[in-house]
């Protein structure tokens, strides 16, 4: 969304720029001193008696619309400085070295980071939502109008074509739009249906399990509601077609309408059912249709390459709030201040008692942890493990499969690579239900052998009996909910008014 900034120089006249959502402070006002014929490096923009940071763009600075800004002579003449970049990687390494404002982010990259640049495809920037994709824009770009002039500052690079496959980064999953009506317009938006993927990528099966896992069934289930939303908007158009035909027999319209829609609302029942009915069947024998390879019930399979179809961009009056939407956002951060200050602080030992119930419950929910070890070649190694197993054990499983067991390796998971201590349970790592590990190896090897032996990719699982298998495994058990059935069947002890009420007077007896 462009906006129009209009500043006020010294010798009185107002300069109109123009801006993107990425234009930076330092690049409005180098614009207009080129204009006006200032020096840059001894002014500043003030907007309503607040200096800005020339180092943050539009879409951070807060600024409406038509803002107008006045320059200010700076308190010292500005001086550029070295920058301190951090340059992380696609497996969650970052590399830091300073450089110079006029240092080009195709520079940066071969200087910090030049085996990983000639490995991907569409090399890509990311900084403060900016993008600059192609080796072309790298080298057209600099860290100065990026507006990096002193400071530090973090980059992240990664390959452009596989940005939902990055291991470190935290995947942005939209959810699908068909028809979106914008409450107070009569005018309604046609967005293209997200093409769902039968099964989840990497980052959905996270260490926190902080993304909902959802099974083949729910996958199903909403698939066939779209279908029978597209199989009633065509019913509909037959039935208008319908009823002009036969506007000269007005008493058997409602009739032929109500027995249309109702074939077809059974149509689609029945085959909702069947659908269902099946894919239950596949879940409960999936185990004749996988190949496990040894000990806890390993599998192996490679990474689907489907990817998730971005929608296009939005207008910007989508972006627009009604009165009844900001009204709705003001009463839940009320509600949620509410709960913060109803909420009682925790002494430390309060809060290990909770952790351990949390803990205490985990290990009575789920029985099995499904751990996945994803190597370099996108091949992953799914194997069943208990809440008690340590991490020790998963290090002795991956060397039964490792061409080479005797090499070193380590295990990691991301974002915010961290390595793993042996005698650390899985309970204690909070790996209950599931896990995603990433493998690699403590040095390099020169001749780039495969991972794994030969039997495991001779062998190896369809991608989406291995989703199955695992969503079967990491379900939680029923035993906590039969339990609490049974407590509310037991009878309950009589009060002390129910047995007051049964004592009856003598009086009366006689």
């Amino acid at each position: 969304m462009s906006k129009d900034i209009i500043v006020l120089a010294p010798n009185g006249r107002r300069q109109k720029i123009h801006c993107t959502p990425d234009t930076s402070i330092l690049q409005v006002l180098e614009d207009v001193c080129h204009k006006q014929g200032f020096q840059p490096s001894n002014y500043d923009l003030k907007h309503h008696n607040h200096i800005l940071d020339l180092t943050t763009t539009i879409r951070f600075s807060n600024l409406p619309n038509k803002a107008m800004l006045e320059m200010v002579e700076a308190e010292k003449k500005r001086e550029e400085t070295i920058v301190t970049i951090g340059l992380q990687l696609e497996d969650g390494e970052r590399r830091t070295a300073d450089f110079p404002p006029n240092t080009s982010l195709y520079d940066l990259i071969v200087s910090l980071a030049p085996g990983e640049f000639n490995s991907l495809q569409q090399p890509t920037i990311s900084y403060m939502r900016q993008e600059v994709v192609g080796q072309s824009a790298l080298q057209g770009k600099t860290l100065r109008q990026l507006g990096l002039i002193k400071g530090r500052a973090i980059l992240r690079l990664l390959n452009k074509q596989e940005e939902t496959r990055q291991a470190n980064v935290s995947a942005v999953y939209r959810r699908p739009y068909t028809d979106i009506k914008i409450e107070g317009k009569k005018e309604v938006m046609e967005v293209q249906e997200q093409k769902s993927e039968d099964h989840p990528g990497p980052s959905e099966f996270n260490t926190q399990n902080q993304i909902k896992h959802q099974d083949p069934i729910s996958k199903l289930r909403q698939t066939t509601l779209q279908n029978k939303e597209i199989e009633l908007r065509k019913l509909n158009e037959k039935v208008e077609n319908v009823t002009e035909n036969i506007e000269t027999h007005p008493p058997g319209i409602g009739t032929i309408k109500d027995e249309l829609m109702d074939t077809d609302t059974d149509k689609s029942r029945e085959s909702f059912t069947s659908h269902a009915r099946e894919n239950l069947e596949r879940r409960l024998k999936i185990e004749e249709e996988v190949t496990f390879l040894g000990a806890q019930k390993a599998v192996a399979y490679m990474q689907p390459d489907k990817r998730d179809e971005e929608i296009d961009d939005l207008p910007d009056d989508f972006y627009e709030l009604s009165i009844e939407e900001v009204r709705r956002l003001y009463h839940d951060l009320q509600q949620h201040r509410i709960d913060l200050e109803s909420t009682p602080l925790l002494s430390s030992s309060k809060r290990e008692e909770v952790e351990k119930q949390a803990s205490q419950y985990k290990l009575n929910t789920y029985k099995n942890v499904v751990v996945r070890i994803q190597f370099p070649d996108n091949m992953i190694l799914q194997g069943i493990f208990t809440p008690l197993n340590t991490i020790e054990d998963i290090i002795k499983f991956i060397k039964e499969h490792l061409r080479n067991p005797h090499k070193k390796f380590h295990i990691f998971t991301t974002p915010l690579k961290e390595s793993l201590e042996p005698k650390m349970t899985l309970l204690d790592a909070k790996f209950v239900p599931c896990v995603h590990m990433h493998f690699k190896w403590t040095e390099e090897d020169p001749q780039k052998q495969p991972y794994l032996k030969d039997d495991v990719y001779n062998q190896k699982t369809a991608s989406d009996a291995a989703f199955i298998l695992a969503s079967k495994y990491r379900a939680p058990t029923r035993r906590k909910q039969e339990e609490s059935a049974q407590g509310s069947q037991k009878p309950k002890a009589p009060t002390a008014s129910t047995s007051k009420s049964s004592k009856q007077p003598k009086w009366f007896k006689n």
